[in-house]
């Protein structure tokens, strides 16, 4: 192995990790899914050349190797800052000839230049038997050295390909290292699921009462690539109990086909002892052992960080960005809302006022596009706790916008809107005390449509609680990134915050934490017959999105499983008169997740541990039809 292919093999290691492979952020457009999210790269070297000159100077080799070295982070660079790198030549402090110098290095000079042969092209690669997207960035890079004390030079030149690989086309993907990473699936009502399914941990997997199928059909029988893998093994029991679930867990082994055969149940375990004889029997749809990939830090939500710094900026000129921060009504030093075209803008007055322009109003949107709702409901889970939220009506906010640039003469920008949005005063923000901080996407008038007018991203360092139907017309692509994430069926706008037969601590009120707020309420301290008498989810949801987001990993119960990633407040059930269960066909309540789950970190203001269903005022389950789409 030659020098240069050591150095390359160092700093990939350092930069991408030992399996070659680590998450960035970038923008991807990945067909209908024009969102800013999250990406996995890998770099491989396509190509050598070095010149003749090594034999009589190895410091000049080793300087040159340094501009490689130079040219390698500034392409890692731009891809963590969301645009991809084009040529050094676009760079500020190059010359005429596209070099980037360095005056002077352990007594030499060293210029490199980055070039872009190749336009960017979609590749695909296998993983068992299923396969992978990525796009391909392929860069020639080039390293100079000259020495500052006598004739000897050196030059040095590469061929790579940056290999960009949407996590997207996970229907679930759990990050994260060591116990964190595990993934947990234990569902009581039947499970179908289709899509990749990874883990950067172990998989503890299992039925309660029913079955798990992992297939390659979604419900309207159209086909989806299907693979359960994991950087460790596949158990079909508790993690931290010996309870197991044998035949409960079943994966289709074929890629053709839209009914369910052939299939096999996974086996107790599967690890390195029986890795090569249950990966053949499985036809590779199930593999252990896989590389790692490294996940990112939660930091980029944080209030002042990434992704509030590119919606107001967003460096490319096909994304809209929107930022709505702050607490109270909207207006200064309360909510206030800016915009990133054509130039930064606060328009917080004119969405108050529900005008495009000064004076000029829009017809047929909601009073409150965006407004302020102080002890919206009771989160159980969060240790009983008032949530205060930002409500946003995303079709009201979007139809807006539209007649906004409309009116500067301007078009949406075509690469999807960007839009970041907290309640958190600045970055340390730990939403501890006092009542739960948190973002709320719902339609705050009947008027609005769960529909989107453009690709796009939310983002948010808060807890989000996504309320009713979501996207579900003209279905766009949406990513939805946030501390954690929550779901609020489409009757939650019924529910009272209080009742006769509730605790003191909870009797109605005209003001203040028992006030009945517009779009429904949720009270905790109640047993489960307050639960589902009250508070019943009854009718089927729908949310179309990738998400996202952290979760609690639990080491003592079940912890936070892929079937509680998005964390429920309701009884989901199609009655909530108790003879009735079981009975004239009612059941759990139907909630329809098309998407990803995209579990990165550990969430830190919504952080209590997971409540099982039935202990009281939390939930019940729905019956959960969740697949990637």
């Amino acid at each position: 192995m030659s020098k240069v292919d050591n150095f390359f093999n160092r700093k990939f290691k350092l930069l991408m990790c030992d399996k070659g492979a680590t998450l960035l952020v970038y923008i991807f457009l990945l067909g209908a899914l024009s969102a800013l999210a999250f990406s996995a790269l890998k770099m491989t070297t396509l190509g050598l050349e070095t010149s003749e000159s090594y034999k009589g100077s190895k410091a000049a080799f080793y300087s040159a190797e340094v501009g490689l070295d130079f040219a390698v982070n500034s392409i890692i660079t731009r891809f963590e800052g969301l645009v991809p790198f084009t040529t050094s030549a676009d760079e500020p402090n190059s010359d005429a000839d596209g070099f980037i110098k360095i005056d002077d290095y352990q007594g030499h000079s060293i210029r490199y230049r980055i070039t872009n042969p190749v336009e960017k092209y979609l590749y695909q690669s296998t993983v068992g038997s299923s396969f992978i997207y990525h796009y391909a960035h392929t860069y020639d890079i080039e390293g100079i050295s000259e020495s500052n004390t006598d004739s000897t030079s050196e030059k040095i030149k590469e061929r790579i390909r940056v290999l960009e690989t949407p996590l997207v086309q996970y229907f679930i993907f759990f990050g994260q290292t060591g116990s964190a990473a595990d993934l947990q699936l234990f569902p009581s009502p039947i499970f179908n699921m289709w899509g990749r399914v990874h883990s950067n941990g172990n998989i503890f997997i299992g039925s309660e009462s029913t079955t798990i199928s992992l297939r390659n059909y979604d419900d309207q029988g159209n086909l989806s690539p299907h693979l359960l893998s994991a950087s460790g093994k596949i158990v079909t029991r508790r993690k931290n109990s010996a309870q197991s679930y044998n035949n409960t867990v079943f994966i289709k082994t074929s890629a053709t086909g839209d009914t369910f055969a052939p299939s096999l149940p996974l086996p107790p375990v599967i690890d390195s002892t029986n890795q090569v004889e249950q990966e053949a029997l499985f036809n590779e749809f199930v593999l252990v052992n896989q590389p790692e990939f490294t996940t990112p830090s939660r930091d980029l939500i944080k209030r002042g960080a990434f992704y509030e710094q590119k919606a107001r900026r967003p460096e490319i000129n096909t994304i809209d960005g929107i930022v709505i921060t702050g607490r109270g009504d909207l207006g200064s030093g309360q909510i206030e809302v800016s915009v990133s075209r054509p130039v930064l803008t606060d328009v917080t007055n004119l969405i108050k006022l529900r005008e495009s322009s000064p004076g000029k109003n829009i017809n047929g949107l909601p009073e409150n596009i965006i407004r302020e709702q102080q002890n919206a409901f009771g989160d159980c889970r969060e240790g009983d706790r008032q949530v205060n939220t930002t409500d946003i009506d995303i079709n009201a906010l979007e139809r807006w916008y539209v007649e906004y640039l409309k009116d500067l003469g301007l078009d949406l920008a075509g690469d999807g809107i960007l839009i970041y949005a907290s309640r958190s005063p600045e970055g340390d923000f730990t939403n501890k005390d006092g009542n739960l901080e948190a973002i709320r996407l719902v339609a705050n008038s009947p008027g609005s449509l769960p529909q989107l007018l453009d690709e796009t991203t939310i983002v948010t360092d808060n807890p989000m609680y996504v309320q009713g139907d979501f996207n579900t017309i003209e279905t766009r692509g949406v990513a939805l990134i946030s501390d954690a994430f929550n779901i609020l069926s489409n009757d939650f706008i019924k529910h009272i915050n209080c009742g006769p037969s509730f605790p003191p601590s909870c009797q109605p009120g005209p003001l203040g934490p028992n006030r009945i707020p517009p779009n429904g309420g949720k009270a905790c301290g109640i047993n489960i017959n307050q639960l589902f008498t009250f508070f019943s989810a009854g009718t089927e949801t729908t949310v179309n999105a990738a998400v996202f987001s952290g979760n609690v990993s639990d080491t003592t119960t079940v912890g936070d499983g892929a079937h509680v990633y998005p964390r429920f407040h309701e009884y989901w059930y199609t009655t909530n008169f108790i003879p009735n269960f079981g009975r004239f066909d009612n059941r759990a309540t139907d909630l329809n997740i098309l998407g990803s789950f995209v579990n990165l970190w550990t969430s830190q203001q919504a952080d209590s541990v997971f409540k099982p269903s039935f202990i009281g005022d939390t939930y019940s389950a729905p019956t959960r039809n969740l697949g990637w789409d």
